[in-house]
């Protein structure tokens, strides 16, 4: 088993390979883990302290030696549930300092695939928004992700307007979109796509690692809305 699946699980890539070793021997001393491992003794100590207090390794004495042992691996299970229900009690409190702060943010950086998928979460809670710019990149960057964004948008029946160059008329993007399109020609194309979604603007530039600027704005919104509309009015459908 690949150490990086179990990263997933809260594991940093160290404890998963002696977690790891240590489910395949049963029990080992430190030297022999560290050596299956291919960790170096000081680290692996340092990580069967920290599995220890997470209590996925015990451990017992023999002859003056610490023989390790893993904990059966639903232990791992339990201590999520047990960090999800205190996640639960501390939330309360954490969306009451968050809304505090909410009004001082104006702007918000987010960065690869993963900072854009939380663009999209946060699109799929509004009921509609309008988007305009570059063509095709979208697809092909955020792949099954594209898609699945317009399977959830058709479900929860999402309205979008969006606007793209002449060179998208036809493309995949828009045949697997769930969305009324319009058209530019191509001179007006741009590097980047604008969402604007209830008071908030994304602006994302579709390099090899996708770049976005969410900024959280009903006045900046509103602008961008207006300009989209005027887009709309002679872009082809």
């Amino acid at each position: 088993m690949d150490p990086t699946e179990l990263t997933r699980l809260g594991f940093n890539r160290t404890e998963a390979a002696i977690y790891l070793v240590l489910l395949e021997l049963g029990q080992a001393q430190a030297g022999l883990i560290s050596k299956r491992s291919q960790v170096n003794r000081t680290t692996t100590y340092d990580a069967i302290e920290r599995l220890l207090d997470k209590g996925l390794v015990t451990y017992t004495v023999q002859a003056n030696k610490k023989i390790f042992r893993p904990a059966v691996p639903s232990k791992i299970l339990e201590n999520l549930r047990e960090q999800e229900k205190l996640t639960r009690e501390l939330l309360p409190k954490l969306d009451s300092l968050f809304k505090d702060s909410k009004e001082k943010e104006e702007s918000e950086i987010y960065k690869g695939r993963r900072g854009i998928k939380s663009i999209m979460q946060d699109i799929l809670r509004c009921k509609e928004y309008v988007a305009f710019g570059s063509s095709g990149r979208f697809l092909e960057i955020m792949k099954h992700d594209f898609l699945a964004f317009q399977v959830r948008k058709r479900e929860l029946k999402i309205r979008s307007r969006i606007i793209l160059d002449e060179s998208s008329r036809g493309s995949e993007s828009v045949e697997k979109g769930y969305a009324s399109f319009r058209f530019i020609p191509e001179a007006y194309s741009a590097p980047t796509t604008t969402f604007v979604y209830g008071g908030r603007t994304a602006i994302i530039v579709w390099g090899e690692t996708p770049i976005a600027t969410v900024i959280r704005s009903e006045e900046v919104a509103e602008s961008y809305r207006n300009y989209f509309k005027l887009l709309w009015k002679i872009a082809e459908p």
